[in-house]
């Protein structure tokens, strides 16, 4: 086994249960819903006032930046407005608390100055991501950022990006919110390696090669991938591949789902109408352009205790990879290299 295979094996599919040092932070959550805007000076107080500890305090700063602060879509995609806003970081706390939008940088520069007005240690981590549609793509530079937080002498991850809520999702993710380092570090890698917070430690190399996980459910079922064992495999031409799942949750709703999509026009290269011309199409033949073709065929899938196997072939000769999916959500992405 070469050390790549090693490294996938240890980090990818020995996972074990989803405990980031939560507890229930109910009574704070409803209490934070209820405080409002106020100077960037004062801001902190007024969030934790009442808190006792340095756990509790966090957690209310967290709630709130995360249930104020909204991603700036806006922002992100207008180097001219970036110009505007990264003058100083107290601009860009200025900026963030008037338009109650923020990127990543913003939401870790207002976590940061929450923290240190009431004497929290937390510092901003300057780093790469990933997520299932950038999974292969190993960044020369850093594009993302997120805090530690020193809680009872020690440090904790905290992505209050990620975890906001948006206009795709109404509800926080509490993922994010003290996140356990061996789960973190399947979509964030730090510019400095030690800020992983892993014992042992990993390189960028090491993290290019993990599948991007940024799902909470893969982590709470316990979700270990038996099969296949690396990320990308070798299909031979019976084009049958076998993954195999070992999960404390038999129930949940299991599929693949290849990439990319197809429909009968692009298997057979026909060239898309004018709108005109698609508009006069009887449905049988709209649907030519339209049905997707599932790239991924499930032959047989069963439960033998608390594993999951599945059988399945794959149709598409232009398939690149396929996710594993449970309840909708991509917590795996396989890339198939076809002989």
């Amino acid at each position: 086994m070469n050390k790549h295979q090693s490294i996938i094996l240890i980090f990818l599919f020995f996972i074990g249960f989803l405990s980031n040092a939560q507890s229930d932070f109910t009574e704070i959550d409803n209490r934070v819903a209820n405080i409002g805007l106020s100077h960037k000076d004062e801001l902190a107080k007024k969030i934790t006032s009442g808190f006792n500890t340095d756990l509790e305090k966090v957690r209310a700063i967290f709630v709130w930046i995360t249930d104020n602060i909204s991603y700036d879509f806006e922002l992100y995609e207008s180097e001219k407005l970036q110009k505007e806003f990264y003058v100083s970081e107290n601009n860009v706390i200025d900026m963030t608390l008037e338009r109650k939008k923020a990127i990543c940088s913003g939401y870790s520069i207002l976590f940061k100055k929450l923290c240190d007005d009431i004497k929290i240690e937390c510092k901003i981590i300057n780093g790469y991501s990933k997520q299932w549609l950038d999974s292969f793509v190993s960044k020369k530079v850093s594009d993302h950022a997120w805090n530690v937080v020193k809680i009872d002498e020690k440090w904790f991850l905290v992505d209050a990006t990620w975890a906001s809520k948006n206009e795709y999702s109404k509800e926080r993710d509490e993922f994010w919110f003290m996140t356990k380092p061996e789960h973190f570090v399947y979509s964030h890698f730090p510019e400095n390696e030690n800020w992983t917070l892993l014992k042992n430690g990993m390189t960028k190399e090491e993290f290019d090669l993990l599948p991007a996980i940024t799902d909470g459910s893969f982590f709470e079922d316990e979700i270990k991938i038996l099969i296949p064992h690396e990320k990308v495999i070798i299909v031979d031409t019976t084009r049958i591949i076998k993954v195999e799942l070992q999960t404390k949750n038999t129930e949940r709703w299991i599929t693949l789902r290849g990439y990319p999509w197809e429909t009968y026009a692009t298997k057979n290269n026909l060239e898309f109408p004018s709108n005109d011309e698609y508009s006069k199409l009887s449905d049988e033949e709209k649907n030519k352009y339209s049905l997707l073709i599932p790239s991924v065929e499930i032959i047989k899938k069963e439960i033998v205790g608390n594993k999951i196997i599945i059988e399945a072939r794959l149709t598409s000769e232009n398939i690149k990879e396929f996710d594993i999916v449970i309840e909708g959500n991509s917590i795996a992405t396989i890339k198939v290299n076809l002989k």
